[in-house]
């Protein structure tokens, strides 16, 4: 594998982008979402960088009798700036369908919901701002 490296492979390519993505993504974020798209839009002298993630098909704990039931509508959480631009999480959790056809969803606490950021962004502004309202540019 370390020789594919060295004369540039696609599959190493390919694990260059995940490192990169690991990086700029909450932590853990793609051990639960995968990365679907990128779109980047001009908002007057900056950039919004759109990400696109959809939860992949891990199971809930004890989930072996539960079968695909689509996605939940887009959630839109804001995530770190990167080099000053703003970033938003566009996240689709997955839902299953138990025996008794009940909707079951595995438990992810990476977004924190209360305040459409990520839960390293929410702790961020809480150690900065304290529980003040903050309503800065990237909230």
């Amino acid at each position: 594998e370390i020789l594919r490296c060295l004369v540039g492979s696609e599959m190493c390519i390919r694990d260059r982008y995940r490192l990169l993505a690991e990086c700029l993504l909450p932590a853990r974020m793609l051990d639960w979402f995968d990365l679907k798209t990128v779109r980047v839009e001009k908002k007057g002298d900056t950039q919004v960088i759109h990400l696109y993630l959809d939860e992949n098909e891990q199971k809930p704990d004890d989930g072996e009798d539960l079968r695909p039931n689509g996605f939940t509508r887009e959630s839109v959480f804001h995530d770190f700036p990167i080099r000053g631009h703003e970033v938003l999480l566009h996240v689709r959790r997955r839902r299953w369908l138990d025996a008794d056809g009940h909707n079951v969803m595995t438990e992810c606490n990476l977004i924190q919901e209360s305040t459409r950021c990520s839960t390293e962004l929410a702790d961020f502004l809480k150690e900065a701002f304290g529980d003040a309202p903050y309503n800065g540019p990237f909230v």
